[in-house]
């Protein structure tokens, strides 16, 4: 409140002064008598004291009067407390479904955002964004207690990655202004301020971190292909790469299972930390969606732990060589002529057709829907080098860890981007030999060495038919977060039955269905009123920073 008029204070300060009155004129009586004889003993009596007051009606009608008088002329100004807004993070991402004990991360996370949303103060408003995916939980900042305790409980987990910095940022971004607070519900370590790590949090910033992880053992299906017959027709088989992400080895087994059945199955011993691709034959009959199964003795996360795929006999790529060395054209030509499986030409691509493209000249991937790139060295001398293979790449079966191989190098320091597979060591350098990338489905392999004058040498031989093999495979799936595409529809609309058990509707206007809410790892069927097909496409969580749940990556930036 505030006194905008000095005659205002004069009368809030008549006010007691009209009290003092009162209380002087109940106590001050005047007695008239004729003679105090009769009153003497009365007047030896000590005088006594009022000690209640009695006021009519006339006086508080007077104050009553006074009060009003003062407040008009005082004109006060009622200012609330101020509001306080909170931004709250909520990490949603797949390593929140790591099970302690009998709860998941998520379960705690949503247990203590409950707790806060109980001690909130009345004015204070709270704006819930989750970040996998990345979306609103509530439409905006609310003090309602009640909506928000609705919106936490429905919050679902997915099988996606998460990333804190820019949830947050976004999060600032749709407050429109700097919350008051931001508070963090996940399972990553905090970052301390000051450590110069990749996530400081400086004092200023407001930031109050609420972790509910816990450093847990985990195995993990971190990668899948399906690879068709190579030489042998009936050669085909299913490469799983699996990792450890554990600080002791443990025993896992993996099995392939269609409609209950199982195709296939190896047991193995995984060593602290240890990725490996498995390579698992299926029979040749084996056709349609199976599921590959990983069981580990000590396993917190369980949605990296199945994967899916669909095994098709379909005609593989055609491949081209477009070779400008003749060297590499004779060793090349001489591998493939030696499987008569392979359909292979020297001619020139078609421009209407896809194929694998072995060459030598980066401009002739342009148009190839997969490709072999060598780039041999200028001088074609052996090198006797260490071959390092890694086990974590479908292309490192079958090669020994550590072989000692003499064949010309491109020693160049500049490597090119991609996974090394292959690692030479040279004069105590590591120089990447053999490079796979796989970008928006199309596979690339970059082979920096020259076959000529070692054709028969085992590890350039396993290291080629690898790579072709892979190359001529599939991903099979899509991962979890990636828009799903289905066109086989007319126009109308379209159910869409998630791994969940639960159910979408969607248009198809022009007889395609791109479906954007893959947060789950599984199978989804599309289908479509009136049309007896079924469409199914599987989505499978690959995210080794994820299922890495003993050593937790901040993704915080300040």
């Amino acid at each position: 409140m505030t006194l905008l008029s000095p005659l205002g204070l004069l009368w809030l300060v008549s006010i007691p002064i009209l009290c003092w009155i009162w209380r002087f004129t109940a106590t001050q009586h005047r007695r008239q008598v004729p003679s105090l004889v009769p009153f003497e003993r009365l007047l030896k009596r000590p005088p006594k004291r009022l000690t209640r007051l009695v006021v009519n009606t006339l006086f508080w009608l007077q104050l009553a009067a006074l009060l009003g008088g003062a407040l008009a002329l005082a004109q006060p100004a009622l200012v609330r407390p101020p509001s306080r807004t909170t931004l709250v993070v909520l990490d949603t991402s797949a390593s929140m479904g790591a099970v302690s004990g009998s709860t998941s991360a998520l379960e705690r996370a949503k247990r203590a955002l409950l707790r806060r949303v109980a001690r909130k103060r009345p004015t204070e408003q709270l704006f819930l964004v989750a970040t996998s995916p990345l979306s609103p939980l509530t439409p905006q900042p609310t003090s309602d207690a009640a909506a928000l305790r609705r919106a936490i409980r429905d919050v679902p987990l997915s099988h996606l990655g998460g990333n804190l910095a820019t949830t947050a940022h976004v999060g600032r971004g749709l407050l429109g202004a700097e919350p008051d607070e931001t508070v963090i519900v996940t399972d990553e370590p905090v970052p301390a301020a000051g450590s110069g790590g990749p996530g400081p949090v400086p004092p200023e910033e407001r930031v109050r971190w609420l972790s509910v992880g816990a450093a847990l053992p985990n195995a993990a299906i971190v990668g899948l292909d399906a690879q068709g017959p190579l030489c042998d027709p009936s050669d085909a088989r299913i490469v799983v790469t699996v990792q450890n992400f554990a600080r002791e080895a443990q025993a896992a087994g993996l099995r392939v299972v269609q409609n209950g059945r199982r195709m296939a199955e190896e047991r193995l011993e995984l060593s602290p930390g240890e990725r490996r691709s498995l390579s698992l034959p299926v029979p040749e009959s084996v056709e349609g969606w199976v599921v590959i199964e990983l069981d580990a003795a000590r396993d917190a996360l369980a949605s990296d732990d199945r994967a899916w795929i669909r095994l098709e006999r379909a005609t593989r790529l055609p491949i081209l060589l477009q070779l400008r060395t003749p060297s590499l054209q004779s060793a090349v030509s001489g591998w493939l002529a030696a499987c008569p499986t392979l359909a292979w030409s020297a001619a020139p691509p078609d421009a209407g057709g896809a194929a694998l493209v072995v060459t030598d000249e980066e401009a002739a991937l342009s148009s190839a829907a997969a490709g072999m790139l060598f780039l041999p060295p200028s001088q074609p001398r052996p090198v006797l080098s260490y071959w390092t293979v890694s086990s974590g790449h479908p292309i490192g079966s079958y090669l020994a860890p550590v072989g000692i191989v003499g064949a010309p190098l491109n020693l160049a320091s500049d490597a090119p981007p991609g996974f090394p597979v292959i690692v030479a060591l040279v004069n105590g350098r590591k120089v990447p030999l053999v490079v796979a990338e796989e970008r928006d489905g199309r596979r690339l392999v970059t082979m920096r060495f020259s076959p000529a004058g070692v054709e028969t040498a085992p590890p350039v031989l396993l290291a080629f038919f690898n790579s072709l093999r892979w190359l001529l495979g599939a991903p099979g799936s899509q991962h979890a977060g990636e828009s799903l595409m289905v066109p086989a529809f007319t126009s109308g609309m379209v159910s869409v039955r998630r791994p969940d058990g639960s159910t979408e509707t969607m248009a198809a206007p022009d007889g395609g269905v791109r479906y954007d809410n893959a947060t789950l790892a599984g199978l989804y069927r599309f289908r479509q009123a009136g049309v007896g097909s079924e469409v199914t496409v599987a989505v499978n969580a690959f995210d080794p920073l994820e299922s890495n749940l003993l050593d937790r990556a901040s993704t915080w930036r300040a």
